[in-house]
């Protein structure tokens, strides 16, 4: 338990360091995109890769997936209930804050880097469920709820998850996966050389982006998506730890998974439709502090 708990501690210390770092004007949040965008195209589809160098498939494991689509259509009902006397910026807030995860970016670095490769896939298999949901689906749904008109239509919502070279990759090792093929060791060989700075990279990166300010009359509404968020998790992380026909590790993986914080998409749909994208910025910012904290405190005790 000290060994994880040593290494979940690095992993804060490399937030703290990309927050000091932007603090101090060395780097921007700017960069801080601009480092995503070389996680999520390049590090990170090599760690999924390399975790998929010893995975066997099982059917059973669609339960994951199934988990997460459920979760994400549960919260959206509840921010639509939630909002039903609110403003139209209400309603915006509730139901897109709510649902999704960000595990691309944020719950997979720290499972790869922690946990083994069934692990990593486990994750994986919660975001195949996840990522429709909060790639477009919410926002079509949220569309619809305040009588806009989307921007793109369901199918095409679910069609651009395949712009995520991180979901294609797993997407179709998964198949591979299905009928017993496998790649060359070479490419293995080649993304386990890259995929080791995928942590490192990831967490500095979320200390870049981490804002902390807000007017106080709005932190009401910050909290109650924040509390409602964390009633869900602990839900599944109970039901799933306890219940699942799963080995160890699969089990572990989604129970810390479902602590996972506030899409990254999330803010770009408010902002698409004219919602407030201030109090939904430090809404984030809350989710990713307390991922922050109990991720590594569920690794610990798990």
């Amino acid at each position: 338990m000290s060994g994880i708990m040593i290494r979940a501690g690095f992993f804060l210390l490399m937030v703290v360091l990309g927050y000091i770092v932007k603090k101090t004007g060395i780097l921007t949040k700017e960069d801080g995109v601009a480092l995503a965008r070389i996680v999520l195209s390049i590090t990170l589809p090599c760690a999924i890769l390399v975790s998929f160098r010893t995975f066997v498939f099982d059917w059973a494991y669609m339960l994951i997936p199934l988990i997460s689509f459920c979760a994400n259509w549960l919260m959206l009902l509840t921010g639509y209930i939630i909002s039903r006397k609110g403003t139209r910026n209400d309603r915006i807030y509730y139901m897109l804050e709510l649902p999704a995860y960000n595990i691309g970016n944020f719950t997979l670095p720290f499972v790869s880097g922690i946990l083994g490769p069934e692990g990593v896939v486990a994750t994986c298999l919660f975001d195949m469920g996840n990522s429709p949901m909060c790639l477009g689906l919410n926002a079509t749904v949220t569309s619809y709820a305040v009588g806009q008109k989307p921007g793109r239509t369901a199918l095409a919502a679910v069609l651009s998850i395949f712009k995520k070279p991180s979901f294609t990759v797993y997407f179709l090792m998964l198949i591979l996966s299905m009928f017993s093929l496998t790649l060359p060791d070479v490419i293995f060989d080649f993304a386990g050389m890259i995929s080791p700075a995928n942590a490192p990279m990831a967490m500095i990166m979320t200390g870049l982006m981490l804002e902390f300010s807000l007017d106080r009359s709005k932190l009401r509404k910050v909290l109650s998506v924040n509390i409602i968020r964390l009633a869900l998790a602990l839900a599944i992380c109970l039901g799933f730890y306890f219940l699942a026909p799963f080995p160890y590790e699969v089990r572990k993986a989604v129970a810390i998974t479902a602590f996972a914080p506030i899409s990254s998409a999330s803010p770009a749909f408010v902002a698409e439709m004219k919602g407030d994208v201030e109090v939904v910025g430090f809404a984030s910012t809350i989710s990713i502090s307390t991922a922050l904290v109990l991720m590594p405190v569920l690794f610990a005790l798990l």
